[in-house]
């Protein structure tokens, strides 16, 4: 069977005419963590805004130092394994991502995270259950149930895929993702 398109959580792209006030969040977070080196809120702080500019190896390894911080911190896991996860490294970024559900079950990113790490391995009963986890916490996120679809159509649960593709295009029928999925399914049948 054709792997169905997953919908990802955006992130930064090397924002082109950023805004001011980022650039100096930015250069805020860089003295501070030259200051303080032990800083969590400067390194995570750094490490989001070097991201948000596409500078993810950079961004990399400031997260690892505040994920040294403070380990359990679910905000820094999040961000630490989405980073992970654009490099391509998504056992580590499962990992992270666990680790920041088990501390925070109502972390929507996470879950979400997960889903798409999971679906990554191929692991589409537990990436369908994180995209559950997702939609759950935010019921009118096309893109969860646009996901729990597609990982539902993976694991040959057609009906309930269309469902959930279905849920994603009424709360936003322009969700091409979601669309296409339930083209690709209908001609699956």
């Amino acid at each position: 069977m054709a792997h169905l398109w997953l919908q990802l959580l955006p992130h930064g792209n090397g924002l082109n005419g950023a805004d001011p006030r980022m650039v100096l969040q930015e250069d805020l977070s860089r003295h501070e963590v030259e200051k303080d080196s032990a800083n969590f809120l400067a390194q995570y702080n750094l490490a989001a805004m070097l991201r948000l500019f596409g500078h993810d190896d950079e961004a990399m390894e400031h997260y690892a130092i505040a994920s040294r911080l403070r380990p359990e911190d679910p905000i820094v896991n999040n961000g630490y394994g989405a980073a992970l996860l654009a490099s391509g490294n998504v056992a580590r970024a499962i990992d992270l991502f666990q680790a920041a559900v088990r501390a925070r079950p109502d972390h929507f990113d996470a879950h979400y995270n997960l889903g798409i790490s999971l679906a990554n391995t191929n692991d589409f009963a537990e990436a369908a259950r994180e995209f559950r986890a997702a939609a759950r916490i935010h019921p009118d996120d096309p893109n969860a149930h646009a996901n729990l679809g597609a990982a539902f159509a993976e694991l040959g649960q057609l009906t309930e895929a269309k469902a959930q593709l279905e849920t994603a295009l009424k709360i936003d029928p322009n969700n091409n993702l979601a669309r296409q999925n339930l083209e690709a399914i209908a001609q699956m049948k």
